[in-house]
């Protein structure tokens, strides 16, 4: 079965910007295996850009399962990065770090984020704050791990 994660890479109404980790509670991952393909849509170029998986410690609090440099990512249009190799578990959340520039979002039509202000990717039972209804413009794909494998 083919892994996703996340939401679908669009231009979308609005743009949220750098220094602070967030994690969709969009589409969580379907399946455990490994994420080798991230589709993102930047508002403005951006440096420094981090994604990762998440899962849920307890309530708010989140811990990074893996991550991958982006690095620099340019805008107006849906950026792929494939070659990737992080590790995502079923239920993971999909998140990202931005040094600069801002990531399509929408507002309404979807589940919200959790958020802080900071890189923490990679992050250890960290508390989030979160918010309700938001879509962000960041999907990944992958393979899943066959059954009996570690």
């Amino acid at each position: 079965m083919a892994i996703d994660i996340g939401s679908a890479a669009i231009d979308r109404g609005f743009a949220t910007g750098a220094g602070v980790t967030r994690v969709s509670k969009n589409n969580p991952a379907n399946a455990t295996g490994t994420i080798d393909t991230i589709e993102i849509w930047m508002n403005t170029n951006g440096t420094g850009v981090e994604v990762a998986t998440f899962f849920v410690v307890s309530g708010d609090n989140l811990s990074t399962r893996d991550s991958e440099v982006l690095g620099s990512v340019t805008a107006g249009s849906k950026q792929t990065f494939s070659g990737l190799n992080m590790d995502v578990q079923t239920g993971d959340y999909i998140g990202w770090y931005l040094a600069t520039g801002n990531i399509e979002f929408a507002l309404s039509g979807g589940e919200g984020d959790w958020n802080k202000s900071g890189d923490y990717i990679p992050s250890v039972n960290v508390a989030f704050s979160p918010s309700t209804s938001f879509v962000h413009s960041l999907y990944g794909t992958g393979t899943e791990t066959p059954s009996g494998t570690t």
